[in-house]
């Protein structure tokens, strides 16, 4: 399964008007477009940034309705008068995804990083193996979502929780620390934090 991913920075009091045109417009589009396997959309209020991940069956379907294409154009489009700068169009791999049965996050905390070369499939089996079992057994728990670039080594670590309280509980506990010392050595660069309000996710 693959991965796109829409980065945007919205201008100020834009956001919720963004949401919007995503869930009724850009969503029940997209739902049409072949290979279609779910959508979320992530949003930070305090800075205006909003991420869109729509996940695909294959790479093919990805690419027929991704960048250059009349349907990814038209999307952003819809949202383009919202926008204070051009959004950033990225593909990555879906290496692990679990959501839990009937159960929604509204909270994501979401890792950025770059593994050395060559070390990316090790991350992602210390990440099925080690982190994944420890986490999933976390209070408010509903969701992990890890992509990756092959070709640049970047990886994104998307993990989802009930509540923001759940979500910081994992990092005051040290949890998250551990964790992230599982892959230290495969990781080429410091990880990037970000907190998200989940405000679609199907």
């Amino acid at each position: 399964m693959y991965a796109r991913v829409i980065t945007a920075q919205n201008q100020p009091g834009k956001v919720d008007e963004a949401v919007q045109i995503y869930r009724e417009s850009m969503l029940p589009e997209a739902r049409q477009q072949p290979g279609f396997k779910g959508a979320m959309m992530l949003v930070d209020r305090s800075t205006g940034k909003g991420t869109s991940i729509t996940l695909w069956q294959t790479v093919a379907d990805g690419q027929a309705s991704g960048t250059g294409s009349a349907y990814l154009q038209a999307q952003i489009a819809k949202a383009a008068s919202l926008l204070a700068a051009a959004p950033i169009v990225e593909t990555y791999e879906v290496s692990v995804q679990e959501v839990q049965q009937g159960s929604l996050g509204t909270y994501a905390r979401v890792l950025t990083a770059m593994a050395h070369p060559g070390k990316t499939d090790e991350g992602v089996q210390i990440v099925r193996d080690s982190i994944l079992p420890v986490t999933r057994r976390q209070p408010g728990f509903k969701g992990y979502l890890n992509l990756t670039d092959r070709t640049t080594g970047k990886v994104i670590s998307i993990s989802l929780w009930e509540t923001e309280a759940d979500l910081n509980a994992s990092e005051s506990s040290g949890l998250l620390r551990e964790q992230l010392g599982k892959v230290a050595h495969v990781l080429a660069t410091q990880v990037v934090r970000e907190v998200y309000e989940v405000t679609v996710q199907e």
